[in-house]
């Protein structure tokens, strides 16, 4: 017969026995599915700043208002991305470009509202603290502008920003992520569309590309695939750098494009060094 002393000791392990299961398989299933790191990490920002307001080109919902989309491409606010490794964070200028005159109107009805800080940010030039989303390790190397010139669109790692009212990390970013689009880019990579603003500078090369490789022309969408043609290893073993035929070149000064379509390499070092 228990006695009530025995009896809590063994609700009391039980309990405790339960709780590590849990957590371990939480653990297990969040710490390492590379489906689900960090998918949906959406942090306060201290500025409410809608992506779907700035960069959706229909008409929306905003703040209860039904309104046009103001349709502001990617490039716009993150310059030079194309030729950078990292895709900078807009500049308090890059705002004020498009904010002098409504933060004008508003400060004469006397009602600064969210647009006070990125006021008081020009005028003392102290830049927005903003929280950032996407993060790899420091021993983890990515290049945008490499990416960007293989006519990867914005859309393939950072989903649908321009639906996004805040934004959250749309892909888990993680190593077997990168390693799956590498092998497998017809099933993961978005062909550069028009709202992200790569290709605006020479739309019809870029159609000419996207039947080279044999992309639908004028779809722009996750539906789009990508054949890549006849592929020849460039090393042995080939660890995904291979070369196929000659692209059409698009013409952009002081750009570099890739010679060749490839699928991603898989060496240690191109992401690590």
């Amino acid at each position: 017969m228990l006695t009530k002393e025995l009896d809590k000791k063994l609700k009391r392990a039980f309990t405790m026995g339960g709780g590590i299961v849990v957590v371990l398989a939480l653990v297990l299933i969040f710490g390492q599915n590379n489906k689900v790191t960090d998918v949906g990490y959406r942090p306060d920002q201290p500025i409410p700043f809608s992506h779907k307001l700035h960069s959706n080109e229909d008409t929306i919902s905003h703040n209860g208002v039904k309104m046009k989309g103001l349709g502001i491409k990617c490039m716009y606010c993150h310059a030079q991305a194309e030729i950078s490794s990292h895709s900078p964070v807009p500049t308090t200028s890059t705002c004020m470009n498009c904010h002098v005159l409504p933060m004008k109107l508003e400060n004469e009805r006397g009602n600064p509202g969210p647009l006070e800080l990125i006021r008081t940010s020009y005028e003392k030039n102290k830049p927005i603290e903003w929280v950032r989303i996407h993060k790899l390790p420091d021993y983890a190397h990515f290049n945008h502008s490499r990416h960007i010139r293989a006519q990867v669109d914005c859309k393939s790692c950072h989903g649908p920003v321009e639906t996004m009212g805040v934004i959250s990390q749309f892909k888990p970013l993680s190593m077997g992520w990168c390693l799956d689009c590498h092998r497998n880019p017809e099933q993961f990579v978005v062909p550069a569309r028009p709202i992200s603003g790569i290709y605006a500078y020479d739309y019809e090369n870029r159609i000419q590309i996207d039947k080279f490789i044999g992309v639908r022309a004028n779809s722009y969408d996750a539906s789009a695939t990508i054949k890549l043609a006849a592929m020849k290893p460039l090393v042995q073993p080939s660890y995904g750098m291979v070369e196929t035929a000659d692209l059409p070149k698009p013409v952009v000064e002081g750009m570099l494009v890739p010679k060749h379509a490839q699928y991603g390499p898989e060496n240690c070092s191109s992401c690590h060094h």
